[in-house]
């Protein structure tokens, strides 16, 4: 979290204003503010927003990425991580993000594919449920607009036991539409495959121009 805080500061370095797009607890807001970015936060989740609050965040507003409370270009830059895979209309938030942002929006990716998450979707098949696979737009972007820069920020060993901890939870968004039996089995079984391994991840930022984002929106409705 330290070299992608860094990397961000870094990367924002010439934007004063900066939308947090899907804030919720505020964990790049947070540091960001403390070290004098003048970052605004919007999150459907009041849930998070409070606990966002009792973090010290400031600037924080409730409310839908397809309908963004600010008017045009509010903002030199947005964050936008993890978020865009929750709005099925994903491509009306990239739109109205565009619309309030004059320079760059900012996403954090994994470079490499959960193997745990691969190996639930695969078990949800095998017990015939169905409706979890979902879009991943962050990823999907990429190659539908060329990033104007990609940064590796780091390779990490991911904690194993404390990912089936929480899938046990359905702390993960693609969970939370299964039943809790259903998930109860997987996890039972993704223990008996993983525990006791290792797995990689790796993490990068993806930085897009907006003006370029602009125009994959007008070639879309084109």
């Amino acid at each position: 979290m330290r070299q992608l805080l860094a990397a961000l500061r870094s990367e924002l370095l010439e934007c004063k204003t900066i939308l947090d797009a899907g804030v919720g607890t505020g964990r790049f807001a947070k540091p960001l503010q403390d070290t004098k970015f003048e970052v605004v936060g919007i999150d459907l989740s009041q849930k998070m927003l409070d606990v966002a609050k009792e973090k010290a965040v400031a600037n924080l507003f409730r409310g839908d990425l397809c309908f963004i409370p600010f008017k045009d270009r509010s903002f030199d830059a947005a964050i936008c991580n993890a978020v865009l895979h929750l709005i099925p209309e994903w491509k009306m938030a990239l739109q109205e993000i565009c619309r309030v942002t004059t320079k760059a929006m900012v996403s954090t990716v994994h470079e490499r594919g959960n193997p745990m998450r691969e190996a639930y979707i695969r078990l949800l098949e095998k017990y015939r449920y169905e409706g979890s696979r979902r879009e991943k737009p962050e990823h999907d972007l990429e190659n539908l607009v060329t990033p104007s820069k990609r940064i590796h920020i780091a390779t990490y060993h991911v904690d194993i036991e404390k990912s089936l901890a929480d899938m046990s939870q359905r702390a993960f968004s693609y969970q939370w539409r299964i039943p809790e039996n259903v998930n109860n089995e997987i996890v039972t079984e993704l223990r008996k495959q993983f525990s006791g391994k290792r797995a990689r991840q790796g993490l990068g930022i993806l930085i897009w121009n907006i003006d370029d984002l602009k125009a994959y929106l007008r070639k879309r409705h084109a």
